[in-house]
């Protein structure tokens, strides 16, 4: 039954890898897969115990249960794009599997050959626990969490057998024992928590790269114009529940066509990234910058005092026109405009974003310059 389950959730992890397969920086599934595989195979071979050679029903298939644990924490180190030795787990295995080929044909004892395999294995489970820890601090936290504590209790779980072990041996065949049959009833719940757990964490990173995609400028890698817009609104609906005031600022690159007819379109990319760059920069944690559209940006400072955002936009135009851009043989600076535009709990949206726009447009009869709506 446990085997069967092995092989049902590594069908769920193939599927899956399916569904995704041209998504290839998804990296992990098929070892994920491998890894069920392996612990299906090495289950199933030792249901055989008396009818195979002990090459096959001993060595090979402890060869499998620990080669299982063994693909899936580097499924999870490549799939969380975490650091992972493939050699250390080679080594562990190799040792294991040493002493393993020796106590079954230098001395035919059963003993210490659980008691290898649950050591192995027990290392293996730590250095997962190891990369899960390091995952709780990324978005696929819940997944994680899941996972490790299974884990964790398997970890333990493991120390107390090998420990039981090695303190009173069994007496007869050991896969009669009440401890092998807990372990065996252990393996199903963490084979299904682990593989749960891995494609629940697959489902989450899928949901945030949807994400990412639907709120993030691809170039610049900061909030497109739905992202801002969206941020705009809560900041409006939060003014007018506080009684408080936050200013917009519409920056416009000063004649960036001429960047892409004189330099190529590849230069004016990397124009737009340098840019937002120095924007994001130079903002307080609460502000926000977004990509408004073409050359645009737009930044929301939200709380800010008196409502005077002209010398942090000054700044900002400043620290553009002073920035050297270099590319191959190019070397030349730009300037932006800048719209001031300050909002109240009696503003709308789209008079913030009109008042800001007229800015901005007598910001550009000179260009380098900055306006404030309703100012000079």
């Amino acid at each position: 039954m446990i085997a069967i389950t092995f092989l049902v959730q590594a069908s769920a992890i193939g599927a899956q890898a399916f569904l995704i397969k041209e998504l290839r920086q998804y990296q992990g599934i098929g070892p994920a897969l491998v890894a069920n595989l392996c612990m299906a195979v090495g289950l199933i071979l030792r249901l055989f115990v008396d009818r195979l050679p002990d090459f096959i029903h001993t060595i090979l298939a402890d060869f499998l249960l620990m080669l299982g644990p063994g693909l899936f924490y580097i499924a999870l180190s490549q799939f969380t794009g975490l650091n992972y030795s493939k050699t250390l787990v080679g080594g562990i295995i190799a040792v294991v599997l040493s002493f393993l080929l020796y106590f079954t044909y230098g001395e035919d004892r059963a003993e210490p050959r659980m008691v290898a395999l649950s050591a192995g294995v027990m290392v293996l489970i730590s250095l997962l626990i190891h990369q899960l820890w390091r995952t709780r601090k990324t978005s696929l936290r819940f997944s994680a969490d899941l996972m490790l504590v299974s884990f964790l209790l398997y970890g333990m779980f493991l120390i107390g057998r090998t420990t039981i072990i090695s303190l009173y041996p069994p007496e007869g065949e050991f896969s009669n024992t009440p401890v092998q049959s807990i372990t065996y009833l252990l393996s199903f719940a963490i084979s299904f928590f682990w593989s749960t757990g891995f494609i629940l964490m697959i489902s989450q990173r899928l949901k945030n790269d949807l994400m990412e995609v639907a709120t993030m400028d691809l170039l610049t890698r900061i909030p497109n114009r739905r992202a801002i817009q969206t941020f705009l609104e809560k900041e409006l609906s939060r003014a007018q529940r506080n009684d408080s005031e936050f200013s917009v600022l519409l920056i416009d690159i000063d004649n960036f066509k001429q960047v892409n007819d004189r330099w190529g379109h590849s230069v004016g990319d990397d124009v737009l990234v340098k840019t937002a760059g120095i924007f994001q920069s130079m903002l307080r944690k609460q502000d926000l910058v977004g990509r408004w559209g073409g050359e645009e940006f737009l930044v929301i400072l939200p709380g800010s005092p008196s409502c005077d955002p002209q010398a942090l936009a000054d700044r900002l135009r400043h620290e553009v026109a002073s920035f050297e851009h270099k590319h191959a043989n190019a070397s030349f600076h730009i300037t932006v405009s800048i719209g001031v535009a300050c909002a109240d709990q009696t503003s709308t949206l789209d008079e913030i974003i009109r008042q800001a726009d007229a800015a901005l447009y007598r910001a550009k009869r000179t260009k380098n310059a900055v306006k404030v709506a309703n100012g000079e």
